[in-house]
């Protein structure tokens, strides 16, 4: 099945890839496990929020998966503030979006992105495919 726009309603998938500043791993992963909780915690439409760091302890990728761009919107707001202190941590130096985020989105991915290392901020759109997401 082809589309060529997503609706309001459709997933949202976004990827943050940052580079680990030297000496910083440790205060990263701290400062990492709180905000995942704080997320889980005040969040409850996000479908997952999962940081990854590779074996080398210098980058790390931020993959999350919403239910819609509202909820994401949501989670900038309640989250965003909380990026502040990674400034000095990390440089951002990619966000992929997977899904048709909304323009308000769209600036809050921007601010985030030259907030943490002025990175570029991509839009993929769906060609062709499903989610199957739920209990069911």
């Amino acid at each position: 099945m082809q589309r060529s726009r997503t609706s309001a309603g459709d997933p949202i998938v976004a990827i943050d890839s940052s580079e680990i500043r030297e000496g910083k791993l440790e205060e990263l992963k701290k400062g990492l496990t709180e905000l995942v909780e704080f997320v889980e915690a005040n969040e409850s439409e996000v479908i997952a929020y999962s940081v990854y760091i590779d074996e080398a302890g210098s980058r790390m990728t931020v993959m999350q998966i919403h239910p819609s761009s509202a909820s994401m919107e949501l989670h900038m707001r309640l989250a965003g503030p909380i990026f502040q202190k990674f400034t000095e941590l990390v440089v951002l130096s990619r966000i992929d979006f997977y899904g048709t985020p909304s323009d308000a989105l769209l600036e809050q991915m921007r601010q985030k992105a030259e907030l943490l290392g002025h990175a570029r901020v991509v839009v993929n759109e769906l060609h062709a495919g499903f989610a199957r997401f739920g209990t069911g």
